[in-house]
């Protein structure tokens, strides 16, 4: 059994080296792993950087990926891959040295596996505000426990998504997240969703870990955090009208009153209430990109394009 590590890379010249430093010192054999680092049309002077770092390493490749969108920069690296297990890694973590192997060990060890995760910590480059612990979860961090697990509920994230490449193409692979300059998607949760849906059994390792790099003065921040909730708000909106066969339905418009009515409310009180201010503006900014998808839906290139997925 072989693993193709793919790690999508977009504008991260200051960290991604950092990360790739770590897949060189993995404990696995060099021939049974490849890595792919996925270049998504990177501006910054990544794409020099990273093939200057690799070309010293006969297991590491790079590709280029013009077309905009993490999910576009993953399907290409999966088409690449040789292995029979896709590992889809960020590009701001740091991980363990065993991290390749012991993700290959649960796969061995319970045939039944399709999908399987490690343990994903938040790295902070200083010390965080306290508010921000409770939703360090946005933030990437996976946590079951300190025993190797399975489960058909289990979730996985960009960070440590591994999966059969067999079940990965059956399944469509990753949804949309990015159509031209819109977020419109819900990424690697679409492949969850359909991963749970089939009731397949997933795979968490304690013992593969990954270390994700965050900087308080831009993840740390209020700011920040609502953003992450509007995209949240985006992908439910995403899901929901997949669900209904891209259709708008009464589901759908009732799906849709709701939001604006919430967020009108949570807009209130973001404005005027004293108490969890804080989380009602959060609230709101998930609201907020609820109703970002259906306008979203206006745009020719975004709504050909989405309707035409219900024909795949």
């Amino acid at each position: 059994m072989q693993l193709s590590i793919i790690i999508p890379t977009y504008n991260r010249a200051d960290v991604i080296l950092r990360s790739l430093e770590t897949w060189t010192k993995q404990t696995l054999d060099a021939d049974k792993f490849e890595v792919i680092v996925v270049d998504n049309n990177s501006t910054d002077g990544s794409g020099e950087l990273i093939q200057n770092f690799i070309k010293d390493y006969k297991n590491f490749y790079y590709l280029l990926e013009t077309k905009q969108g993490s999910t576009n920069a993953r399907h290409a690296g999966a088409n690449r891959a040789k292995a029979d297990i896709l590992m889809f890694c960020d590009d701001d973590g740091l991980f363990n040295p065993e991290c390749a192997s012991e993700i290959l060990k649960v796969y061995e060890g319970n045939q039944e596996v399709v999908a399987v995760t490690g343990k994903i910590l938040i790295k902070w480059d200083k010390t965080p505000p306290d508010w921000i612990e409770p939703y360090e979860f946005m933030l990437g961090k996976l946590d079951y426990g300190d025993k190797v697990k399975y489960d058909t509920s289990f979730y996985l994230n960009g960070g440590v998504f591994s999966i059969k490449k067999k079940i990965f193409n059956n399944l469509g692979g990753f949804n949309p997240d990015l159509i031209g300059n819109y977020l419109v998607g819900d990424g690697d949760t679409g492949l969850v969703i359909k991963l749970h849906k089939k009731n397949l059994l997933i795979g968490y390792t304690p013992l593969a870990v990954m270390e994700h790099l965050q900087f308080v003065d831009k993840q740390g921040s209020e700011k920040d955090m609502g953003r992450r909730f509007y995209n949240i708000g985006i992908s439910g909106s995403y899901g929901f009208f997949c669900e209904n066969g891209f259709k708008f339905n009464l589901k759908v418009f009732k799906f849709i009153a709701k939001s604006f009515l919430f967020y009108m409310k949570k807009m209130f009180e973001k404005e005027f209430a004293n108490n969890n201010r804080q989380k009602a503006y959060f609230s709101y900014m998930q609201r907020k990109g609820e109703l970002a998808f259906f306008m979203n839906l206006r745009i020719k290139e975004v709504r050909k394009e989405i309707l035409e997925m219900k024909n795949k």
